[in-house]
């Protein structure tokens, strides 16, 4: 099967446009796991979030949970995939593959796609103009699965925001077995080995292992709102026959 690997430039109506839209110049991911939806928003002014949830709530149903950290929000919800004329619907007829995260910047969405063949892509086009417009901004052949192995999971890169010391310091600590369980060595005998003090390094470390898990939130909190947690056990006593 020779796919191909496609990025398309899509404006229609639906929820998540409008906001695009109204704010050109905030940036939006979003991801689905076919039970929920986060949506993640990051605009370059804090000022203007009050007035873009404001809008979210109104054109957003069912909104479950709003997180904010910094600049960005995630809002989380039901999926509504197939609730309106969404692309993700019109794919699946096209028997073409949405690659996530589903990105939103200037009033438009834009979506990374898979289609088995040239003859799929064109019939997902065509159904997309009876709605709205839409541009092919790039078209490559995939020979195999590899474009697989190059898919993002976050709107972000997973290295944004570290420093070099605080890169290096993780790389080392994972090279040194300072992360395997049990550790296979000393903080403090890393620590001198990469020219630090312990203390220093450690903050550096302590700070980019939580810079890479904030960079990965938006994903992890996704699959962690799906999931059924465990009962806990009851605490009322048991009495033992056997004996």
């Amino acid at each position: 099967m020779q796919l191909v690997d496609s990025t398309i430039q899509v404006q229609h109506p639906c929820p998540f446009c409008d906001i695009s839209v109204a704010f050109p110049d905030v940036n939006m991911a979003q991801w689905c796991n076919g039970r929920r939806e986060i949506l993640e928003i990051a605009t370059p002014n804090p000022d203007q979030m009050p007035e873009i949830l404001s809008m979210a709530r109104k054109t957003i149903a069912g909104l479950e949970e709003v997180v904010r950290y910094g600049n960005f929000v995630l809002t989380i919800r039901g999926c509504t995939c197939y609730k309106y004329p969404s692309v993700n619907a019109f794919c699946e007829d096209s028997e073409c593959w949405v690659i996530p995260p589903i990105q939103y910047y200037g009033g438009y969405e834009i979506y990374r796609i898979l289609s088995p063949g040239k003859a799929p892509l064109r019939r997902l086009v065509k159904q997309l103009k009876e709605i709205g417009t839409v541009r092919i901004l790039s078209t490559r052949p995939a020979a195999n699965l590899n474009a697989l192995l190059s898919i993002g999971t976050i709107p972000v890169h997973f290295f944004e925001g570290l420093t070099d010391r605080q890169l290096h310091s993780l790389v080392s600590a994972f090279e040194k077995g300072l992360l395997e369980v049990p550790q296979k060595n000393r903080l403090d005998k890393v620590a001198k080995e990469e020219g630090f003090s312990r203390s220093t390094y450690g903050e550096h470390l302590r700070k980019a292992i939580h810079r890479i898990v904030q960079n990965s939130y938006p994903i992890m909190k996704l699959y962690d709102s799906g999931i059924e947690k465990p009962k806990k056990p009851s605490n009322r006593k048991v009495s033992d026959f056997s004996k």
